[in-house]
């Protein structure tokens, strides 16, 4: 896979035909879709992984990281690479809304997409303020509201990541040189501390912007209008998979797959059933 540059973003790309985008979340990184660009490029694909814009130390930075202006930078990074060809998109973690906010406002670009480890709607939301187990899985998100968050979070070799992809997919023993990969991005100038913004763009109103929030309150009414798989792992150490339920109110079409054994960094530990999966997803027409 190769390294490129489009639109002021970074990206790894292999392979020529249909274009699929893959974005990936916390604390992940786009090499860590390597098993997914070789197999959908031997498939007759154009993949194309970025680094979510923050997480390339020439990356700049954003007025506000809330997943909606994300996802408008994605919009833009998309039609630079793409033009007006419909594309096929893949979201984990904090990839999946961003995927979501794709969909929402350009449907247009898509002809069909997945998501996985993090649903949508408002069922996670009201898990943080009602659910005692979410509560305690999701204790980062609330550490990392912290300014002590960037201090702690590096040391001892950054063992607070590779202790969360332990507990987030407790299934993946083999896990250490995926989130060695993650710590060498993670480790750059400036970039963990904008990844740890898109957790306080999320809570803090003060780092959101008045116009992505009216944005947002536009959406919550309608259904998503391509056709979605959403993927989830039983096991997920993260989210809840019983989160999912309800999901398919926001979805014109949508398919729902919870994968037993297996915890939250799916793509990387059921490797063969995921590329399946989304292969023939992407393919059924």
């Amino acid at each position: 896979m190769e390294l490129k540059k489009s639109n002021d973003m970074h990206y790894f790309t292999a392979g020529e035909g249909k274009p699929l985008y893959l974005v990936h979340g916390f604390p992940d990184c786009p090499q860590n879709f390597e098993h997914q660009i070789k197999f959908f490029a031997d498939e007759g694909f154009q993949v194309i992984a970025p680094y979510l814009p923050g997480y390339h130390p020439e990356d700049s930075g954003l007025d506000t990281y809330q997943t909606l202006r994300v996802s408008e930078i994605l919009i833009e990074f998309i039609e630079s690479i793409s033009g007006d060809k419909k594309v096929f998109l893949y979201g984990h973690d904090w990839g999946a809304p961003i995927v979501y906010g794709i969909t929402q406002q350009r449907p247009d670009l898509i002809s069909k997409f997945s998501a996985a480890s993090v649903p949508h709607g408002m069922s996670f939301q009201a898990a943080l303020l009602t659910n005692s187990e979410q509560q305690r899985k999701s204790w980062y998100m609330f550490f990392f509201q912290l300014p002590i968050a960037d201090l702690a979070v590096p040391t001892n070799d950054f063992e607070f990541i590779h202790k969360l992809w332990q507990d987030w997919s407790p299934d993946l023993k083999t896990y250490k040189p995926y989130s060695d990969k993650v710590v060498s991005v993670l480790s750059k100038s400036n970039v963990l501390s904008n990844a740890l913004a898109y957790y306080r763009s999320a809570f803090q109103e003060s780092l959101q912007s008045e116009r992505i929030n009216m944005k947002s309150l536009e959406f919550i009414s309608t259904k998503i209008q391509p056709p979605c798989l959403y993927l989830h792992g039983k096991n997920d150490g993260c989210i809840n998979f019983n989160l999912s339920e309800g999901m398919s109110e926001h979805f014109e079409e949508l398919t729902i797959k919870i994968l037993e054994d297996c915890g939250h960094f799916i793509h990387l530990e059921k490797i063969d059933e995921f590329n399946k999966l989304l292969l023939d997803f992407f393919t059924d027409t």
